[in-house]
Formats: C-alpha cells, structure tokens, sequence
C-alpha cells in the first residue's frame, strides 16, 4: 500500500516537471522565433536604406561629375551638315558617322560627288574641290538646305570632317535661343567684320530663319560668290542681312565653340599660335579655364581623338573628383605635386611629342 502510494506521488510529480518543461520550452521556441523575425525585419529594412543611399549618390555623382547633361535638352530639330570632299568621305567622314552624328537628328555630307556605297546621306554640290572653292560649296550647300530642309529641322549646324561635336552641348547652348528669330553661334573672330564672324573650323550653328534670310540674299544677288574664305565670307553676308553674331559663351565667359584640337587649348603654358590671340573675339584663355565645361565643338581632330573622346565623354565615369590628392586643398598642395600633375597633362596630350600640331 505504501509502495503504491509513493509509486503514484512520483507519478504525479513527473507529469508536472514534463508539463512545466513543455511550456516552458515552448515559450523559449516563441520568444526565439519572435527575435529572429525582428532581427530579420530590421536588417532588411537597413538593406533597403542603404540601396537607396547608394542610389541617391549615384544619382548624385552623375549630376556633378558628368560632363554631359542627364536628360536631352529640348531645342528643337538639330541638322548637321558636314563639308567634306571625295578624298576625305571614307577617312575622316565614315569616323562622324560612327560618332557624334549619330546624335543629330538629320546627318548630311555634302560634297563635290555623290557616294552611294557611303554610310551615311552624301549630297553632291556642283562645285569643284579646292580652298579657294569653299565659299562656293557653302553657297551651294545653303541653296540645297533652304530648298530641302527648311521645314524639316530648327538649327542647322555646318562643321568640318575634322571637327568633333558635343551634340547635347550643343542642344544646351541652342534652348537660350530662338529658331524663328535670325541668329548665328559660333566661335567669334573680330577680323574684318564690325560684328563679328564664326571660325569655320570650329563650326557654327544658324537658326531657320537665318538660314532663310541668307538663301534668299543669295538668290537676289544681295550676297554672291566669292574666293575669299568661306567663314570671313559668310560672315560678312549675315552682317549685311542684320543676322547678330550670338555670343556662346557660358555663365562663366568660357569659350564652347573651338577652332583647336583640345589638347593645344588645355595645355598649362600657352602653345597657341599668335593669330589665335588676334583674331578671337573675346579675351583668350589657356589652361583648364580655357574651355566651357559644356564646350560644342573641337576642331583638327584625327580619327583615333574622335574615338578618344567619345569613350572619354560617354563611357568613362570618374568617382571622387579630379583633385591631386582629395585629403590636400589647394593650399596644402606642393609646388612639386603641381608640377608633376602638369608633366602628366602635357604628356598625356601629346605636348612633349609633338602630338598637336600635326592635324592632318
């Protein structure tokens, strides 16, 4: 009887510490669930804020770091036409092509014979190859855009096949301005006319109705052929008409519009040649402060520096800036590190070879 007793206490007091245990680990199991999942949660909320930080900088950087603008620049239709001849359409035009025209909304060569094997739209002027002859294409090219294109494109941009050409840039500078009104942009020369004219080799840019006006002064003999050159000629025509000389400037009066390869002009001693000081119509500056960092146009530019700056423009991403060493300031940098920076420009834009001043 006793036996039976303890037998039946023990019982008891076994079922109670399984019960208890059971409980007992059943909360530990809950609570251990319950923190996993908190844990869990605030880790994937941290993961979606530092995405979105990452993105925002990203966002960021492309802002302040792009030489370019993040989104097109509503100016109107942007025609380019290049002046070019049969020697140079398949070594220097095809390398457009494959460029900066392919962002203008109409691409045309114009030269003295068509191509049809030719990438890209060759119309042939009834001229003949030569210098003294470009006033003459240009006449004739300006007959063929009024006759054809008129009514299809607001701007209409000439450039050489040697010239490279930034063409969001260019849609920039074009939204201050109106295609209706009569105005020309370009890179300024003060010589031989009051106003003004645009280099020919750094390109120039007339509004519809400056186009307008010009084909007409051509077709009533107020403008006429000539030997002269073909941008002082041009100039002298639009002056004539009272198309203003527009300034292209930037906020800053840094130059956009550039009748040099880019590595003359950036250069820290000043290479540039004596009638680059004289003819410009605004004060020149060499060095980084020579150019707008939202500059159109390069002029004597070969194939390969085509191909160099678009990879440099549109492909390469600089992170953190352009500074010597980012934890110096200006101040703090040494006279030897500035040097040694500047060694690096002048070699790397061909300066100690010779590089620049080849540019055919």
């Amino acid at each position: 009887m006793t036996m039976c007793k303890r037998t039946s206490k023990s019982s008891r007091y076994f079922d109670v510490m399984f019960c208890a245990g059971f409980g007992f680990g059943f909360c530990l199991c809950f609570m251990a669930i319950t923190y996993y999942k908190l844990v869990t949660d605030k880790f994937q909320n941290s993961l979606v804020l530092l995405q979105s930080q990452t993105s925002s900088l990203s966002v960021a950087n492309t802002a302040v770091f792009s030489p370019l603008s993040p989104s097109p620049i509503s100016s109107g239709r942007l025609l380019c036409w290049v002046l070019t001849s049969p020697n140079t359409l398949w070594t220097r035009s095809k390398h457009i092509v494959k460029t900066w025209g392919r962002r203008c909304d109409t691409l045309l060569f114009l030269s003295s014979k068509p191509d049809l094997k030719f990438p890209g739209t060759v119309l042939a002027l009834e001229t003949e190859e030569g210098r003294e002859n470009l006033y003459n294409k240009t006449i004739n090219a300006f007959k063929i855009l009024h006759d054809s294109y008129l009514d299809k494109a607001d701007w209409f941009l000439k450039a050489d096949d040697d010239t490279y050409v930034i063409v969001e840039n260019l849609r920039l500078l074009l939204s201050r301005f109106s295609p209706n009104r009569p105005v020309y942009l370009g890179r300024r020369f003060r010589q031989h006319v009051h106003q003004g004219y645009m280099s020919g080799g750094a390109g120039y840019v007339l509004s519809r109705e400056a186009v307008r006006l010009y084909a007409m002064a051509v077709y009533n003999g107020t403008c006429t052929l000539s030997t002269s050159p073909e941008d002082l000629e041009l100039g002298t025509c639009l002056q004539k008409l009272g198309v203003p000389a527009g300034d292209s400037r930037d906020h800053q009066n840094r130059e956009t519009f550039h009748p040099l390869w880019l590595g003359s002009l950036v250069s820290p001693e000043d290479l540039l040649p004596k009638w680059f000081h004289n003819y410009n119509y605004y004060t020149t500056k060499v060095g980084p402060d020579c150019c707008s960092k939202t500059s159109v146009s390069f002029h004597y530019c070969k194939p390969l520096q085509m191909y160099m700056l678009e990879y440099f423009l549109y492909r390469l991403s600089p992170v953190g800036g352009h500074s010597i060493k980012l934890h110096k300031t200006r101040g703090e940098t040494t006279a030897t590190e500035t040097n040694k920076s500047n060694n690096q420009l002048t070699s790397f834009w061909g300066f100690d070879k010779g590089f620049i001043w080849n540019p055919l």
